[in-house]
């Protein structure tokens, strides 16, 4: 846990985590980068801490965070696996 956070109660943390699915779900178009981010600094977590709970190198979080990289699909699962989320795809309706 980021030293920096006074921890939360498990109350508070159901409560944070039900607002980020919600803040997720409002922007199905947010770009990967974004979304790792946010996951990650909504469950107070370092860049090594996150990483090492995904099973990724910190280097490799930290380029896709600032969009210097893509991940691929079997690392965005990764990355997305700790707050029970996957990977899906966002179609535009064909007029």
């Amino acid at each position: 846990m980021d030293k920096r956070f006074k921890p939360l109660t498990p109350i508070e943390q159901l409560e944070e985590r039900r607002v980020l699915f919600d803040e997720l779900a409002a922007d199905p178009a947010l770009p990967i980068p974004a979304v790792v981010r946010k996951i990650r600094t909504t469950l107070r977590l370092t860049i090594a801490e996150y990483a090492r709970l995904c099973g990724v190198s910190a280097r490799t979080l930290q380029d896709i965070e600032r969009g210097e990289s893509s991940p691929t699909l079997a690392t965005a699962e990764k990355l997305l696996k700790p707050v029970g989320m996957t990977v899906g795809a966002v179609s535009r309706k064909r007029t």
